[in-house]
């Protein structure tokens, strides 16, 4: 596979560019997705919701310390513990620091904050499937990282997706089908689902953005064996052997593979191997999965009780319940 470099959608210069000069540098990437960045199904308008952000820093300590100078307003009582609290908070759970409804011009963003090691961790191994399965839809990428590592990081995050996507799919279905299970990975077993989110935020999310989906994934899936477009029927094709299976799991994540618990294996190998031989292994994966996002919904959630503030937290959760009932209604 030639090099990778995540594509950018949408104009660089623009109210997204504007938002990052706000804040101190040592950013070594940064990207801005969700309904506020990125028109969805049923909205006329980005303007009205929340624009999100992700800040990728090097040094979490240091950055938060000049972004309390320069932006103090934007964090809740544990401002008052400084920058060391803050950036150890930040690294438990998914290794993620959200300031949430923070006024900009006319808009209202949320940032999180996450270090290169942490983004990188999650990426390869899916060790909370958090800012991964963030990554796993187009974003903008308004600050592209420079670092070789991060580039490639981005890549496996994304083949990843694609091989354990396989092995949850039939063996013929359509290219919605399989962006709808790629975009689902990192919501099964979230909490969130359950009350607090759009019921139909997958599809929102693939049905609008399915050309970016397009562009994101074309050179991952033009690289990948055991499946073939049937350009008469408009599908997918995918064989499901053991030899497919074999493959397939190679490219699984470990940690997803280590959540499985088997009596007759010893390492990842053995796994992979009795896994392949699994006809319902797409069954044990989900359930590996579930567990990963489980726990780091939890956990996250928790946490964003302490970094976004009571009132803020509870605004935000509001307009999330909103949401919820809203899509339960339709």
């Amino acid at each position: 596979m030639a090099k990778f470099i995540y594509p950018k959608f949408g104009p660089a210069n623009s109210i997204y560019q504007r938002v990052l000069n706000n804040f101190p540098s040592g950013m070594q990437m940064a990207f801005a997705y969700g309904s506020g960045v990125f028109k969805q199904k049923g909205q006329n308008d980005t303007k009205q919701n929340m624009m999100d952000f992700i800040f990728v820093v090097d040094d979490p300590l240091t950055w938060h310390r000049h972004n309390l100078k320069q932006n103090a307003d934007h964090y809740s009582f544990l401002k008052r513990y400084g920058p060391n609290i803050i950036s150890a908070f930040q690294e438990s759970s998914a290794g993620l620091y959200f300031n949430p409804m923070v006024p900009f011009e006319d808009r209202l963003i949320k940032y999180g904050v996450i270090s290169n090691r942490a983004m990188a961790r999650d990426l390869i191994n899916w060790r909370h499937l958090y800012i991964s399965g963030r990554l796993h839809k187009p974003v903008m990428m308004v600050k592209s990282p420079e670092d070789p590592a991060a580039n490639e990081a981005l890549k496996i995050n994304l083949r990843s997706a694609v091989h354990t996507s396989l092995i949850l799919l039939p063996d013929k279905f359509s290219e919605v089908e399989l962006f709808t299970q790629i975009a689902s990975l990192s919501y099964t077993g979230d909490i969130r689902m359950s009350f607090g989110e759009d019921q139909n935020k997958v599809d929102n999310i693939v049905n609008a953005s399915l050309n970016n989906f397009r562009i994101l994934y074309k050179p991952i899936l033009a690289d990948t064996g055991y499946l073939s477009w049937d350009e008469k029927r408009k599908c997918f094709e995918q064989e499901y052997s053991y030899p497919a299976r074999r493959y397939h799991l190679d490219y699984v994540p470990e940690n997803v593979l280590r959540k499985i618990t088997r009596r007759d294996v010893e390492t990842i190998d053995d796994m992979r191997n009795a896994l392949a031989k699994d006809t319902q292994c797409n069954i044990v994966l989900q359930e590996s999965l579930q567990q990963i996002v489980n726990r780091s919904s939890k956990t996250q959630s928790f946490k964003g009780i302490f970094t976004g503030g009571l009132s803020r937290s509870s605004k935000y959760g509001a307009s999330k319940v909103q949401k919820w009932f809203n899509s339960r209604k339709n």
